[in-house]
């Protein structure tokens, strides 16, 4: 095995804020901020899509439980026109700004039945889209304080050893993504968490094809899938043929998937071949106006309360 240690950038984190909303992240367990074609898998959560919705028949919230809690919720908001197969909503409202075709039903049930709502939702495709974006662009900026070890020469494990630094015990790793999913020699990608209380991994590279290795270790955990949150800041194209752990964010890529994700998904278009998991994502996120602090060589942190 050999030791990999990434370059640490400039920027310092120099407070930390009171603990805030998450917004986008703490709404939603998919947001594609374009078209979306969905065939026939389900979304545990909430989700919205900018774009688009094809494909065929979609269950959204089928782990919203119980659903009479979700009475008019927002559960499914699309932007575009909707021509789909179907849509088996299992609570809240769907809200569209474009045409429906196909069949719609809210199995729910009881009081849970809701309505198929018309109405501008470009404000909030907007908000969200930018949202995402800044996001991506502040996790980027983090200082790298954590190490991953990957193989040389034989199959092995890939390491992530997490050693947190500063407010809010945050680790950071930068990785290439052809290190970590282009990676043959790669048979499992593991965890320590250590005390992190979130992980962010950036990682580089404009295409990631995900065909070798699985998650394994603390990978799996319900900590990892709700404060793990994957950086895809350059990615244009993701394809996933492994089960995927933790938040996926990506706000420049289509993705595709074929098995499933367990974590919320933030991407630009989406090829839906898998299942869409919960948790939320509930780790560390860009303050109101951190980003603004960016020139200045500080941030900001903000931690949603759970």
């Amino acid at each position: 095995m050999r030791s990999v240690r990434f370059l640490v950038l400039a920027t310092s984190v120099v407070a930390l804020s009171s603990l805030a909303n998450a917004g986008v992240f703490s709404t939603y367990n998919l947001v594609v901020t374009g078209n979306l074609q969905n065939n026939n898998q389900d979304i545990e959560g909430t989700a919205l899509v900018g774009g688009n919705l094809s494909g065929g028949i979609v269950t959204v919230g089928n782990k919203l439980l119980p659903a009479s809690n979700y009475l008019g919720t927002p559960v499914l908001t699309v932007g575009g026109n909707i021509s789909n197969s179907g849509i088996h909503l299992q609570a809240g409202n769907l809200v569209r700004q474009g045409s429906r075709s196909g069949t719609l039903d809210f199995n729910g049930g009881g009081s849970a039945v809701q309505s198929d709502i018309v109405s501008n939702v470009s404000s909030i495709v907007s908000s969200a889209t930018t949202e995402i974006a800044n996001a991506s662009t502040y996790f980027h900026s983090l200082t790298a304080n954590s190490i991953a070890t990957f193989p040389t020469g034989q199959p092995a494990a890939v390491n992530y050893n997490a050693t947190p630094s500063g407010p809010g015990n945050i680790a950071v790793f930068n990785v290439s993504a052809a290190n970590v999913f282009n990676n043959s020699l790669i048979q499992q990608i593991n965890l320590n968490a250590g005390n992190a209380s979130s992980i962010v991994i950036n990682v580089s590279g404009s295409t990631v094809n995900f065909n070798t290795g699985n998650f394994a270790s603390s990978f799996t955990t319900t900590f990892a899938r709700s404060n793990v949150i994957w950086n895809f800041f350059e990615a244009t194209s993701i394809t996933l043929d492994r089960n995927f752990n933790g938040a996926l964010l990506a706000p420049n890529a289509h993705l595709t998937n074929s098995t499933a994700i367990d974590g919320s998904v933030f991407v630009a278009s989406f090829t839906q071949n898998g299942e869409v998991h919960l948790p939320l994502y509930g780790g560390v996120v860009p303050a109101p106006g951190s980003l603004a602090l960016l020139g200045l060589g500080g941030l900001a942190i903000s931690r949603r309360r759970r």
